[in-house]
């Protein structure tokens, strides 16, 4: 199961900001005059609401900021990133672009231009750009342009490449847990339960720990190989931590599923046991007949998530 609404796994958004406490350049660091310090302050306001996804303040705070300063390439990237989240795609590439051309080492605004082309379906010139990211060795964020052509790999279902580019991602960074969950779902859907459930539960280590799909994940991936008991006791967690999310409500499914199979299992060792003492066979038997569950929500669906 895989739910389709954009959160971090679905539509997985990182978005490469340009925090206010950034390094700046040599000829930055002199003392700041009062216009400066307003055009700070809006960019730091904007900033702050882009990361708490309020948009709307996102963008009227960082287009103040510069329309005080122009020639900032931080203040560019993120505006140009508020108005991607707004859908103006045209605004978001301008912004994006100019804040590259203050800036040629600004690999966060390549970045994040890349997944707006990327977003827009142009994936020769998101791949391009990617590459072009890659040859900065210096940019501490390697791993999550690796995610990124990973996804973009998965998108052109050329699944071998992409699960070399999540595996990149992770050996560069193991905590990055959307590269993790990736690697989950692939193998999920080879049915390596074993490894799946590895790689799920790494999925919701640190700051991935508040989105109850790769604790789902880990607890299906326990279901199919049998472990009713510890997938019960995950799929409570679900339902105990995430009470009012889809997650838990599909554990609760779940639950019910696993009752029946062990009310099964009880059912059979009976009927095993009165075999053995000559009372009629299984076949005989009069009881309730119980199918085979069908659960359309165990194969996950394909992800669909886009890293800024």
């Amino acid at each position: 199961m895989i739910s389709s609404k954009k959160n971090l796994f679905i539509f997985a958004m990182l978005l490469s900001l340009l925090a206010s406490c950034a390094t700046r350049a040599p000829g930055q660091l002199k003392q700041k005059s009062n216009t400066e310090k307003k055009a700070e302050l809006y960019y730091d306001y904007g900033t702050n609401a882009l990361v708490a996804k309020d948009y709307t303040k996102a963008l009227t705070n960082l287009k103040k900021a510069v329309s005080i300063i122009d020639d900032d390439s931080r203040f560019h990237n993120n505006l140009g990133m508020a108005y991607f989240f707004k859908g103006d795609y045209k605004k978001a590439i301008h912004h994006l672009n100019e804040s590259i051309d203050l800036d040629e080492k600004n690999s966060d605004a390549k970045n994040n231009l890349a997944s707006v082309y990327f977003d827009k379906g142009e994936y020769e010139k998101a791949e391009k750009l990617y590459r072009v990211v890659l040859k900065d060795l210096e940019y501490a964020k390697q791993f999550r342009v690796y995610y990124n052509l990973g996804l973009l790999a998965k998108r052109k279902n050329k699944i071998n490449q992409a699960t070399a580019f999540f595996r990149k991602a992770v050996e560069l960074n193991k905590t990055y847990c959307p590269a993790q969950y990736e690697l989950g779902l692939q193998a999920y859907q080879s049915h390596n339960y074993h490894q799946a459930s590895t790689y799920f539960q790494n999925a919701y280590m640190g700051s991935c720990g508040n989105n109850p799909a790769p604790y789902y994940q880990e607890a299906v991936s326990l279901f199919n190989l049998g472990e009713d008991a510890k997938a019960l006791l995950k799929f409570k967690e679900i339902i105990e931590k995430f009470p009012t999310s889809k997650e838990a409500i599909l554990a609760n499914r779940k639950i019910k599923t696993l009752s029946v199979n062990s009310y099964r299992k009880n059912q059979r060792k009976i009927l095993e046991s009165k075999m053995r003492r000559g009372t009629p066979s299984l076949n005989q038997h009069n009881g309730p007949a119980f199918e085979p569950a069908h659960d359309k929500e165990r194969s996950p669906k394909p992800v669909k998530a886009l890293q800024f």
